[in-house]
């Protein structure tokens, strides 16, 4: 919390520290000499008289510290105690395409993935997102929405579809319910249209990019592609040239590399070098967690190329300084009249 015109708090108690001293000096200066009545020290000990005295004396301290609550409750509320948050406006011009590698190697990232992004579809405000999965051939799972139950709902769907020990179910150490293997197939239809090839990750991150429409509007666009790059085939596109031609639509690339299993360090290497190449973000990390922190990127970066103004909210919390005041004049009425 702040105290946004503190200079004028500052100023009340100092006047009213002033007022006090002149009013305590003026009544210094003024003050009579008692007046003294003979025979009259048995008052003292009449109870009505005593008690009428220690009333007397209670009431002035009351308006003491009333008069001071008084003060303070002035000056807190003419201070104007608020709280500041700084905002940046919400688009709902962006789009997002979240572009998964479902190839053998990716299974075992591919569900935390999801289960990750579907997660997050609540901090969503107005953005489409769409997805789209590849092995030797890709396919559109759900295009640009801003339906966020839809969302929702297929990221679980898909998942759980995943979650499938391929290897292990072919070599019969692992048996899985017909709906299980149901979900599996229906997921991974249309992603293995080449036979003997795996993993095209030019070619999947080049149809990713067909996903954008409404190419005449004024919006962000941005795709975080999944993959370990264990490209396994002959691609049509080279993995410089897929990220080309999103840089030339002004498409943001955000590369999330989860780790490799059988490929070496220059499946990372390139993929590190091509993204940062074309003006892309790289992360390497083996936690989908990490996902969160590239939305956040594509949040920050986005509003700022879309012209968002970071603006400073204030809200003021008079209730404290309202209420001290006006009990303090309540009380102040209430005991000047009962003082009188």
């Amino acid at each position: 919390m702040v105290m946004s015109l503190w200079w004028l708090a500052l100023l009340i108690l100092v006047l009213a520290l002033a007022v006090w001293a002149i009013c305590f000096w003026n009544r210094r200066s003024v003050r009579r000499s008692p007046v003294i009545v003979a025979n009259s020290a048995f008052l003292e000990r009449i109870p009505s008289f005593a008690r009428a005295q220690r009333t007397a004396r209670a009431l002035r301290a009351a308006l003491v510290v009333l008069a001071v609550l008084g003060v303070v409750g002035s000056a807190v509320l003419s201070g104007r105690i608020a709280t500041e948050h700084v905002q940046t406006p919400k688009f709902a011009q962006r789009d997002i395409v979240l572009c998964l590698d479902i190839s053998g190697s990716m299974y075992q990232y591919d569900t935390e993935i999801l289960s990750t992004f579907a997660g997050m579809v609540d901090s969503f405000d107005g953005e489409r997102v769409g997805l789209s999965v590849f092995n030797s051939t890709s396919r559109t799972d759900f295009p640009l929405t801003n339906d966020y139950e839809l969302i929702r709902t297929q990221l679980d769907h898909d998942a759980e579809a995943i979650d499938f020990d391929e290897q292990g179910y072919r070599m019969g150490t692992r048996q899985y319910p017909e709906e299980k293997l149901r979900m599996f197939a229906d997921f991974i239809e249309g992603t293995r249209g080449i036979d003997d090839q795996a993993s095209l990750v030019p070619d999947g991150l080049a149809a990713c990019a067909q996903e954008f429409d409404q190419a005449d509007t004024d919006r962000s666009r941005s795709i975080i592609l999944a993959t370990d790059n264990e490209v396994n085939g002959d691609t049509i596109y080279t993995l410089d040239e897929a990220a080309k031609t999103l840089q030339d639509r002004d498409i943001s690339l955000y590369t999330f590399y989860p780790g490799a299993s059988e490929c070496s360090q220059t499946c990372a290497d390139e993929l590190k070098q091509v993204t940062e190449a074309h003006d892309g973000h790289f992360y390497a990390s083996s936690d989908p967690q990490a996902i969160p922190s590239i939305l956040a990127q594509i949040q920050k970066t986005q509003a700022v190329e879309m012209g968002a103004t970071p603006s400073v909210l204030r809200t003021d919390h008079p209730l404290a300084g309202w209420l001290l005041t006006y009990l303090a004049v309540l009380g102040l009425v209430l005991a000047g009249w009962r003082s009188r």
